[in-house]
């Protein structure tokens, strides 16, 4: 058997190429779109914000952020950080269904991201299998002593603290 007449299986194929196959469609060539976020995600909870100046969020809103994830025993590397104003509605819904157990808007209202519902700021509601929560932006809720007491009641629900 010569080098070039070697027939390998296509799992094995896939397995040595994961990282760069594209699919060819009837249409043309199809490349999966990988949705870039701040975090690893590593605790299926996805945090949506929406700016259009800044990659994610203000060093403000991040360092605000980063606060009220440890006081939910929670950091960073726990979440994944989506902003809304990057990425397709689709992309972002697909994210969420397939990566997502809790799910955080943060000046992003639910129709807007796609879900069939609309439901009032700091209530935790239940769908496909998903604890949604939804509040102003983090700024703003930083300089609200009412609203900090109110997110941090919803998310002792949410994360049973």
């Amino acid at each position: 058997m010569s080098l070039n007449n070697i027939h390998l299986q296509t799992s094995l194929l896939a397995d040595l190429y994961k990282n760069s196959l594209i699919e060819i469609t009837a249409t043309g060539v199809s490349q999966t779109k990988q949705v870039k976020y701040l975090g690893n995600n590593k605790k299926n909870t996805i945090v949506v914000v929406s700016h259009q100046s800044v990659p994610y969020l203000t060093d403000e809103e991040l360092s605000f952020l980063t606060t009220v994830l440890a006081a939910c025993k929670l950091g960073i590397a726990d979440v994944a950080i989506i902003n809304q104003s990057h990425i397709q509605v689709t992309e972002l819904q697909n994210i969420i269904n397939s990566e997502a157990k809790n799910v955080l808007l943060f000046g992003v209202e639910p129709l807007s991201i796609g879900l069939p519902i609309n439901f009032p700021a700091f209530q935790l509601q239940a769908f496909n299998n998903r604890t949604y929560l939804h509040a102003p932006q983090l700024s703003i809720i930083e300089a609200d002593k009412t609203l900090k007491t109110r997110l941090w009641t919803s998310l002792k629900a949410m994360f049973r603290i």
